[in-house]
């Protein structure tokens, strides 16, 4: 199957688009002199989103975790651990859950969060459907 064969290089891709927008995101939490390319009014408001208080979680940006995440993965990647990665995937699978809560309480989306959401959807089916294919 092409994507088993190509999974991981995928994943590769991903993980850096990823890691990129919550780099920014995070950037934005820290320094707020960094522009934040987005509509500020209406659904999409990704400011609103951003500096709700929904945004931190035990007082860490919530696109600081998206940067942990994705540097795990990397290391995951890297090590070829696909049964760990599968299980890192799954766990930012579920995490979404929480972060779709937010934008549905907020009434607002955020579109960088939601490229991410794309990228950690994308992740975790590549690695669920390609974990037993891809043994080594």
């Amino acid at each position: 199957m092409m994507l088993a064969k190509n999974a991981v290089k995928y994943q590769a891709v991903l993980v850096v688009i990823g890691l990129i927008i919550s780099g920014y995101l995070t950037a934005y939490h820290y320094f707020g002199g960094v522009p934040l390319a987005c509509s500020d009014n209406g659904v999409v408001d990704c400011a609103a989103v951003l500096v709700s208080p929904y945004a931190s979680l035990f007082g860490i940006p919530v696109a600081l975790f998206g940067v942990l995440f994705f540097v795990i993965a990397i290391a995951l990647l890297v090590l070829r651990s696909r049964e760990y990665l599968l299980y890192w995937n799954t766990a930012g699978f579920l995490f979404l859950f929480y972060l779709w809560f937010t934008e549905l309480a907020l009434g607002k989306i955020c579109i960088y969060c939601t490229a991410v959401h794309a990228v950690v959807i994308l992740l975790f089916f590549i690695s669920l459907f390609t974990s037993g294919e891809l043994k080594e």
